[in-house]
């Protein structure tokens, strides 16, 4: 069969998965899109609208004071996918930019880690199988209505392929030898793309070009594990690390949290809440067990990779006079159990267990070092373990069956494994979104003016929320196209956290909609609300159904009556509306 065909048959493969495992998507492509209310899905699909928007106006896309008005934010680190925004200055429909996005970033990561796979292994069902596993791993599958900047892995396995081709390394020296420049290129190129998706992925391609260059740089393929002194080394290493990151932690060196996001060891063998055949009631108590961890009931806490896989990995391992692999006889796939192990260490960086931190990896120092400390959610490294520990495990699997099995029997057992791994990754029907909107923001569309209120508001961060954000109100902005003083961002300046505690009306407000069995505070005074009024320009408030006739709506009435605002009802909505100029 010619290459391409294959090369089709295979992302085809993968493609119907994808219709599978988000069925009934397919049938409402252009219209919904897969997301989990409230969350931060809704926030990416206004990533969509607001870049075709600010290029088609002749605005800087990389900024916006649609939200956080009047003083607008950045959109650098904020998981923006300017490559999907992109797609939807052609497409204009941010539904249906979601899916192609989705669906073509999920065959290609199958297509590209079937390929990786079949540098060293034979199998085509393995290879497939491998593409199955890094593509669609519970990790990705549980992010899929969610994050969709962390799905974005298309680029990982060409990239490392790009990697192999470009570059050969030798014991002992630091830079490598230049084998091909044309995959050079094709390195920076695929880096780029990556970046123009999510920074965590990008970070995930410079980590494995740093572990695999470490084996070189660290003579690892030249230690004899069957002496005594290489395990006192090891055990020397780890002892050193601990002490000193235990130090770090006394004196509290900032880490930016990245220790507290850290993975527990049981994370690897408790099955998501979204799979279908393995969500055991177990699994739930533990999943919301705070003992455990961290941040209970967080998707950050899933590590899952399958029951299967792990078993055949240790297998492989205790398994007596094994014959070699051909990743291990190659020179370039020697490194990649080391590269494997690595981001193990990084998903775990205190090797917690049940709740109970035991050690302080090497990999905890990453934490402690300025920029690097901003990738703070170390769990995510799963995605790259996903793509590793099939190439691992399924060439030893090969080498060892070669002789034993004959080729039919071989692809009958890859065969059965592969329906195994379906089975345990399977995921439950997703939630969708549609395009409708409540018809109190298309009122709000017709109003002159500048800013739509929203109660309840709020501004939040990766590190500090103030009030609440209801990630719908970005979705709705499409609609009623008013700027907005809320904002949901991964970084967002001192200065506007101040401003909104220093605002009187504003601090009110959110004190109300927080904590509304407090006793109501006095009314601001006039020179307050109007300084409030002047600032925010509100063309209109809308009160979601969830305050309405709550103290926080009440207590905004109250205020507003002395403007002549008027308010009416609006399906489930208070729309307050001031008098007509």
């Amino acid at each position: 069969m010619k290459n391409w065909l294959r090369l089709m048959l295979v992302t085809g493969f993968y493609a119907l998965l994808f219709v599978l495992f988000t069925w009934p998507l397919a049938a409402h492509f252009t219209t919904a899109f897969p997301t989990v209310p409230g969350h931060d899905s809704l926030l990416y699909a206004w990533n969509f609208w607001y870049f075709r928007e600010a290029v088609v106006s002749g605005h800087n896309p990389f900024y916006t004071d649609w939200l956080l008005y009047p003083w607008g934010a950045s959109l650098i680190m904020h998981a923006y996918m300017p490559l999907l925004g992109v797609l939807n200055l052609a497409l204009n429909n941010v539904p249906l930019t979601i899916n192609i996005g989705l669906l073509v970033s999920y065959a290609l990561s199958g297509t590209g880690a079937y390929l990786l796979c079949r540098r060293w292994v034979r199998n085509p069902i393995l290879c497939l199988l491998a593409g199955v596993i890094f593509a669609y791993s519970p990790y990705k599958l549980i992010r899929l209505p969610e994050h969709y900047n962390l799905v974005l892995t298309a680029t990982v396995p060409f990239y490392i392929i790009a990697f192999l081709d470009a570059f050969t390394f030798r014991s002992g020296k630091i830079l490598p030898r230049v084998q091909r420049y044309r995959a050079v290129g094709w390195c920076f190129m695929l880096g780029l793309i990556t970046l123009l998706c999510d920074y965590y992925v990008t970070f995930g391609l410079l980590y494995f070009s740093f572990a695999y260059a470490s084996w070189y740089w660290l003579r690892l393929g030249k230690l004899n594990w069957h002496r005594w002194y290489t395990w006192v080394l090891v055990i020397l290493v780890l002892s050193i690390s601990h002490v000193f990151i235990k130090l770090l932690r006394i004196v509290q060196v900032p880490d930016m949290d990245g220790l507290w996001w850290g993975g527990d060891v049981v994370s690897y063998f408790m099955p998501p809440p979204t799979s279908r055949f393995l969500d055991f009631e177990w699994a739930q108590e533990m999943y919301l067990n705070p003992e455990v961890f961290t941040m209970p009931g967080s998707l950050e806490m899933i590590l899952f990779i399958g029951y299967l896989l792990p078993v055949l990995g240790l297998l492989m391992i205790v398994w007596p006079h094994r014959p070699t692999s051909a990743r291990h006889l190659d020179h370039a796939g020697r490194p990649l159990v080391w590269v494997l192990i690595f981001f193990v260490m990084l998903t775990l960086p205190t090797l917690r267990i049940h709740g109970h931190e035991t050690l302080n990896l090497p990999t905890s120092l990453l934490h402690y070092i300025p920029f690097f400390n901003n990738i703070r959610c170390p769990t995510r490294w799963v995605m790259m373990i996903g793509l590793f520990l099939p190439l691992v495990v399924f060439s030893t699997v090969e080498a060892l069956w070669q002789f034993r099995l004959t080729p039919a029997r071989q692809l009958m057992v890859s065969a059965v494994l592969m329906v195994v791994m379906l089975f345990e990754y399977w995921p439950k029907t997703m939630h969708f979104t549609t395009a409708d909107i409540p018809i109190v923001y298309d009122e709000v569309a017709k109003l002159p003016g500048t800013t739509l209120f929203p109660i309840p508001f709020g501004v939040s961060d990766g590190y500090r929320m103030i009030g609440q954000v209801q990630t719908e109100q970005f979705f709705y902005q499409a609609r009623h196209r008013k700027k907005m003083p809320i904002g949901y961002f991964a970084r967002v300046r001192p200065a506007i956290f101040a401003a909104f505690q220093q605002d009187t009306v504003i601090k009110r407000l959110i004190t109300l909609q927080t904590h509304p069995d407090t006793i109501p505070p006095a009314l601001a005074t006039p020179a307050q609300t109007s300084a409030f009024l002047r600032r925010y320009q509100p063309a209109a408030f809308v009160v979601d159904p969830g305050y309405r006739d709550k103290p926080v709506h009440l207590y905004l009435r109250q205020l507003l009556q002395p403007y002549g605002y008027h308010e009416q009802t609006i399906g489930d909505h208070v729309l307050l509306v001031p008098p007509a100029k």
